[in-house]
């Protein structure tokens, strides 16, 4: 299935470029496919470096990795200028002093979560941090859900249940996992945090970034009308 960043409401959308200060953009399924930048994309990029911020869900990559690929094609960012939500979902788990910290997502995420100073634990865990693990086993949802069945707080990374592959295929993602561990367990809304859109949180974060308001961004991103709600 090809891939077209344009769309038949391209002269709308090139109007409200036109007018815009800024763009907060999305990353999987809009900016790229994987590891591999939209040719269209990245041309908006490079002409916009200075005026753009990357808004994603993606939780297995860190601002980092994503300015790597960018350099690679000629696309310089401030490293604030990339807001991810598996990397805020970790930044808010370091506000829970002493508690032990459980990781549901891949080597990469809990290495770079150990760098912050965050204790790990793969047992009776305080927060439970859940972000796109691709390595998600039956043992692992069963330590969680006893986890958070015991008192744990859970933090999501994003409730987003899939994204585009660069096949065109399906990649399961957060929101799938999030519904696997709600199958087996309660879940008191007063102990979860869900730090990706549609909530505002990492919309704010690329006003502030670009140091503009939300009046004077536009976003471009992926066809999730819930994601919209961020914006508003």
């Amino acid at each position: 299935m090809p891939y077209a960043f344009a769309t038949p409401r391209s002269e709308e959308i090139a109007n409200m470029g036109r007018s815009a200060k800024g763009f907060l953009v999305d990353w999987d399924g809009c900016c790229a496919l994987g590891d591999t930048l939209v040719p269209e994309a990245a041309d908006f990029l490079r002409a916009n470096q200075t005026r753009t911020a990357i808004v994603s869900n993606n939780s297995t990559c860190t601002p980092d990795d994503f300015l790597h690929i960018l350099a690679c094609n000629e696309i310089q960012l401030e490293r604030n200028q990339v807001i991810l939500a598996g990397m805020e979902a970790l930044k808010r788990a370091t506000g829970f002093a002493g508690a032990k910290v459980m990781v549901l997502g891949d080597p990469h995420m809990r290495g770079t979560a150990k760098k912050m100073g965050i204790d790990l634990t793969q047992e009776a865990a305080d927060v439970v941090v859940l972000l796109r693990d691709v390595r998600f086993t039956y043992r692992r949802l069963e330590r969680a859900v006893n986890s958070l069945s015991n008192g744990g707080h859970l933090i999501v990374a994003n409730p987003d249940q899939t994204h585009p592959g660069k096949d065109g295929g399906i990649k399961p993602e957060t929101g799938a996992l999030l519904a696997a561990i709600r199958a087996c367990v309660k879940l008191d809304e007063t102990k979860i945090d869900v730090v990706g859109k549609p909530s505002p949180h990492l919309f704010q974060m690329g006003c502030q970034a670009l140091d503009l308001s939300p009046d004077q961004v536009v976003m471009l991103g992926g066809p999730d009308l819930r994601q919209i709600t961020g914006c508003v």
